[in-house]
């Protein structure tokens, strides 16, 4: 899948253009905007992610108020169906995230190869350059833990999710040891819940829960075409107790990274 850095590299390219009009070098910038003039190298070529404070400053600095920021926001919506953008918002906003889905890996964890064999089958009529551009789409939703303070990401899922081989044997192979890898980190928890449960509290749907801060907590339950956030307390109150549920019936964190070591070695 061709690769351009997405909206990152036009967010760079104004970065530099501003940069150029106002006279200043990377140097110059980089220090009035407490950055390395490698990273603002880095942002200026669209080959890291790029935080909104990072223009918020920048705009500062360069006294274009708000042009940078802007751009980053409309960009942040590219590849994603416009019905999700309000979720994308949330995603970002949130300093935690609760994620639970029996049929597939949340698209938060998904490797790029896995998310574009879940978009092809469930968009059959989609062009490739469609595939490709919802994929990019789902790919820089990751850039939420580039963040300085990650939101903690706690996921459930069905033991049956890895034990399939969705997309074929090297691709979930991959894909498990790519939760594997993120599971390693500080702020993200994985559980799986046993193949062999005889209580599973999750055969209905997948769904989020987000806690935002000075806001109400916030459900999001997807359909196959559609999603709706909604912060409904009852709605919340219920959705939250099925998600303790679930985390009583998966296995404990240390079980379930061993679960998925032994599932990545069969495979």
């Amino acid at each position: 899948m061709q690769k351009d850095g997405g909206p990152w590299v036009k967010i760079g390219q104004k970065i530099r253009e501003h940069r150029q009009h106002a006279g200043l070098s990377q140097e110059e910038l980089a220090k009035l905007v407490a950055l390395s003039p490698t990273m603002l190298s880095a942002m200026e070529r669209g080959t890291r992610g790029i935080k909104r404070d990072h223009v918020e400053r920048i705009d500062a600095a360069l006294g274009i108020p708000g042009t940078l920021t802007e751009l980053w926001d409309r960009s942040r919506g590219a590849g994603l169906p416009p019905w999700y953008e309000q979720v994308a918002d949330l995603e970002r906003a949130a300093s935690e995230i609760w994620v639970y889905h029996p049929l597939m890996v949340p698209g938060l964890l998904q490797t790029e190869e896995y998310a574009a064999h879940i978009l092809r089958v469930s968009h059959p009529r989609a062009t490739p350059a469609e595939i490709e551009e919802l994929v990019r789409g789902q790919m820089e939703r990751k850039a939420i833990f580039d963040q300085e303070r990650p939101p903690r990401l706690i996921v459930v899922v069905d033991e049956g999710v890895l034990r399939r081989p969705t997309g074929g044997r090297e691709v979930m192979r991959r894909q498990i040891g790519h939760l594997l890898q993120e599971s390693s980190r500080p702020f993200v928890s994985i559980q799986v819940v046993p193949y062999d449960s005889e209580h599973h509290p999750g055969l209905s749907n997948g769904f989020a829960l987000f806690t935002v801060p000075w806001k109400n907590p916030v459900l999001y339950v997807e359909t196959r075409r559609a999603g709706k956030p909604t912060d409904d307390p009852e709605a919340v109150e219920d959705y939250s107790q099925l998600f303790s549920d679930l985390r009583g019936a998966a296995l404990p964190l240390g079980c379930s990274r061993r679960l998925m070591a032994q599932l990545h070695e069969k495979l």
